[in-house]
């Protein structure tokens, strides 16, 4: 079982209190040193393994090492995740087809065209994660670090840090607090189903409730949109939390699913 995994299966009773009562939801990861180093080698055979042809053509497309894992290891962990969803095997999963739209969003089907679960990929560092879930859904994970400072003002407003601040316990560097706002705000543009996509600064944080910011006890902010109403939801609220110096943000849509 990898980290992801674990922290799932021990807090999701938790998690599932801060979210609406019929949400069903799996999250996965995969450690993308598993590809690097030594272990490239076993790229190809695993790519072979896991994709179908469609998927194993683009992945063969990509000319770079890194962009190669990144993209292998999102596809396995949403082919994880969304496969658990389903009750299905790991041998299963050649036959779970992710595609994209044409705002890149991906979405998850098979080759004979079933309905199945909404999924959101996101990677970062040392690590590809996704979560598959019967609502429209978003997840990011972002590694902490001083870049952030450098673009606060491209996502960031002054009431919205103060937001955070007052939120969050004293012991979150500054760095840490604006990697978690970065994320939440992706976690809200994958999840709300808007075209264009929502700017980063259209949307806006209203409030913090509860919670430290850990895994076990994860900080839900809520978020509303710059946009007209009936084009967005009104409020969005999105789970988020500090592991492993990754800022992690995940939530869900309400009233809409698939069974």
């Amino acid at each position: 079982m990898t980290l992801v995994q674990a922290i799932f299966e021990q807090y999701w009773p938790r998690w599932q209190q801060l979210l609406a009562p019929d949400t069903r939801i799996r999250l996965e990861g995969v450690p993308l040193s598993a590809f690097v180093g030594n272990n490239s080698s076993l790229l190809p055979d695993i790519a072979e393994k896991y994709l179908n042809v469609e998927e194993l053509a683009r992945w063969n497309g990509f000319s770079q090492e890194k962009r190669r894992s990144e993209w292998l290891g999102g596809r396995l962990a949403a082919k994880s995740a969304g496969s658990a969803l389903l009750g299905k095997p790991e041998i299963d999963w050649p036959n779970l087809v992710i595609r994209t739209e044409e705002d890149g969003r991906p979405y998850l089907t098979t080759e004979n065209g079933k309905v199945t679960p909404f999924i959101s990929i996101s990677h970062s560092g040392p690590l590809a994660a996704a979560i598959a879930a019967n609502r429209p859904c978003g997840l990011d994970i972002q590694l902490s670090g001083e870049r952030i400072l450098r673009v606060r003002e491209r996502f960031a407003s002054l009431d919205e840090e103060t937001i955070l601040r007052s939120s969050l316990e004293d012991s979150f560097a500054e760095t840490e607090q604006l990697t978690m706002l970065w994320t939440t705000k992706e976690a809200v543009r994958k999840m709300v189903r808007a075209s264009p996509l929502l700017g980063l600064l259209e949307i806006r944080l209203l409030a913090g409730q509860g919670g430290h910011g850990t895994p076990q006890d994860p900080l839900l902010l809520t978020f509303t949109s710059g946009r007209e109403p009936g084009s967005c939801p009104p409020i969005i609220s999105v789970l988020c939390f500090f592991a492993d110096n990754l800022a992690w943000a995940m939530g869900c849509l309400p009233n809409i699913t698939k069974e």
